[in-house]
Formats: structure tokens, sequence, C-alpha cells
């Protein structure tokens, strides 16, 4: 993995731990993370201007679609549970499908790192959800568990795609796609979305510039590699959270970074 991927999905990991803790300290998160995608759409138009994605519009819209589904659960999941519990279920579960996967769908036979991987991503991924009940937060769990399946999905996609098309371009067409049909199928109204413009606005600089770098990385190397050391912002995002949540939730997160890292490496 050439340096300048693994620079470029360091700096998206602490991006994206503190967009997360940011999203989580909001009033309405599922609010706040919806127009946060938008502001980012628009701010890259111009890139979809120069360089439309016409190529790739088939999985543009797949994609569109997984995000919007991952917007609305992972905004749900913040609002009813704490962010030690519900950001590396969400995180950790997607590496735990691909490993599973791959072993059970298409026959392939898993080596002992990602054998090893798997056992250590399910014995954090259940801690985790385990300290979720215990808190009374076993929807948070479900809804964190679910948002790392779309999060899997739109991966995929976009790994593909951003070697066909501009990734800025790409990227700004998915963003208003997908948060525009969210807010028309929630309907928020101005009521709910006037008072979290300011938090979207840093939420957005966060997450496009986290997802941004991903998607170049993508571009100069390979997608298992990106996705692996993504996993490092799991154990960034509890430390940031600084919630009482005790050991086993520091304990659970190193689990899932690391077996989530040996899964997709």
């Amino acid at each position: 993995m050439p340096l300048s991927a693994v620079l470029l999905v360091l700096v998206s990991a602490v991006l994206h731990a503190a967009w997360n803790a940011r999203l989580h300290r909001c009033g309405d998160p599922e609010v706040v993370i919806v127009l946060a995608y938008f502001y980012v759409g628009i701010a890259l138009l111009p890139a979809a201007i120069v360089d439309p994605p016409g190529e790739v519009l088939g999985w543009l819209l797949a994609s569109s679609l997984a995000q919007g589904l991952y917007m609305g659960l992972l905004g749900s999941a913040y609002r009813v549970g704490s962010l030690g519990v519900a950001y590396p279920i969400a995180r950790g579960t997607a590496p735990l499908l691909v490993g599973l996967g791959g072993w059970l769908l298409l026959d392939e036979t898993p080596s002992l790192a990602t054998a090893v991987g798997l056992a250590v991503l399910v014995v954090g991924l259940l801690s985790l959800a385990g300290l979720g009940a215990q808190r009374q937060e076993l929807r948070a769990v479900v809804l964190a568990a679910v948002t790392g399946l779309c999060t899997v999905t739109y991966s995929l996609i976009d790994a593909r795609s951003v070697d066909l098309t501009g990734a800025m371009g790409y990227l700004s067409v998915i963003m208003v796609f997908s948060s525009l049909g969210v807010l028309v199928v929630r309907r928020p109204g101005l009521i709910r979305i006037r008072p979290m413009l300011g938090h979207a606005a840093l939420v957005g600089l966060g997450q496009g510039g986290a997802y941004g770098l991903v998607l170049l990385a993508f571009q100069q190397a390979q997608a298992g590699q990106v996705a692996g050391l993504r996993q490092v912002s799991v154990v960034l995002g509890v430390l940031i959270a600084r919630e009482s949540l005790g050991p086993r939730a520091l304990w659970g997160a190193v689990l899932v970074t690391v077996g989530a890292g040996l899964v997709i490496w």
C-alpha cells in the first residue's frame, strides 16, 4: 500500500471519528447528518459540472440509495444510544459481513489472519452489544448493525465506480441525491432544520473531507487495504466520545479494530 494512500486513510480516520462525535452531541442527529451530506454535495458541485459521472449513472443511483439508508439508520442510532456503543458496532459490522459473506456465500476459504480476525471481531461486537443491552440501548445496537450492511454496499459500489470516473464529481452527485431522498421521505420541516444548520456545516466539513480522502485512496490502493486501515477510527471515536462506559467499551473497540483489520486487509 503506497505511503500516500496510508496517509490519506489515516487523516480520513481522524476526521471520521471527529465528525461522528460531533454528530452524536447534536440535539437532532437525524436532521444534521442529512443536511451535512447536502452541504458537501453542493460544495463539490463544480466538480460534477466539469466532470459529470455519466459513465456510472446506474452505480451512482445504487450508492445514493445505500447512503440514504445509512444516513437515516446512523442518525437514529446516535439519537437513542451511546457513541461508544453505536459507533464501533456500525463500523465493525461491515468487515464482519464482508468476511463471512466471502466465506459462506462465495466459497472463499479464509486465510489464518481472516479466521482469527473474524473471531476477534465477533468477540468485540458481542462485548459492545452486551454493554448496549445493559444500558437499555438494544435498539441502537440493531440500528448500528444494519448501518454496517449499508456501509458494505456503498463502499463496494464506490470502490468500483471511482476507477471509471472523477471521484469528487461522483461524490457530489451522490451526496445531493441521497440527502434529498432522505429529506423527501422524512420531511423534517423548517422547525427542526433551522437550529441544526450550523451543526450540519461542521459535520459536513468532517464528513466530506473524510470520505473524499477515502475515494482518493481507493484510486491508489486496493479497496480491502483502505477499508481495513480505516478501522482505526473506531478506537479514536470511543476516545473522543469521553463517555463513562468503563473499560469494556474501550477493549471492545480495540477488538473490533484489530479484528476488522485482519479480516479485510
